[in-house]
């Protein structure tokens, strides 16, 4: 017979070694870190984009009726504003998250950002433009520092 104790044991107690619950919660460190903010603020975007051209291709070729802008314009605003919900926490006064941005991959960062400023400056949110364009100028500034 299965000794149910003895399965449970393999997934941990509460008192396991400190070294073991550092090693469980490391994920979860990571999903906090200025890294992992910028990285989920990007590939947002780029799903966003990438959802819209699927989408419409599925109803053109379902020939079925649809609003593609009025699809747009409410999904737009959902991952637009939850991509700023990741990218708001970078904190340009710490090392931490000048170097996440040092160290991200400059092209779709870039690229994000000038979308995320795209559509935050079509409804007039300017203070989200300002942080949004002084993370870019900062990333400019980095990579731009390099061709020396």
């Amino acid at each position: 017979m299965i000794n149910k104790d003895r399965i449970f044991q393999l997934f941990g107690n509460n008192n396991d070694a400190e070294e073991v619950r550092e090693l469980v919660n490391a994920n979860e460190d990571y999903l906090n870190s200025p890294t992992a903010k910028l990285g989920m603020f990007t590939k947002l975007i780029y799903n966003h984009e990438v959802f819209h051209l699927k989408l419409k291709k599925f109803f053109e070729r379902e020939k079925a009726p649809y609003n593609a802008e009025q699809t747009k314009e409410a999904s737009s605003f959902t991952v637009f504003n939850r991509a700023w919900s990741y990218i708001n926490v970078i904190d340009l006064s710490k090392k931490d998250h000048i170097d996440a941005i040092w160290d991200f991959n400059s092209k779709p960062l870039i690229a994000t950002l000038n979308k995320a400023l795209e559509y935050f400056e079509s409804i007039e949110e300017y203070e989200k433009c300002a942080k949004l364009l002084e993370i870019k100028k900062l990333k400019e500034t980095l990579e731009n520092s390099l061709d020396i």
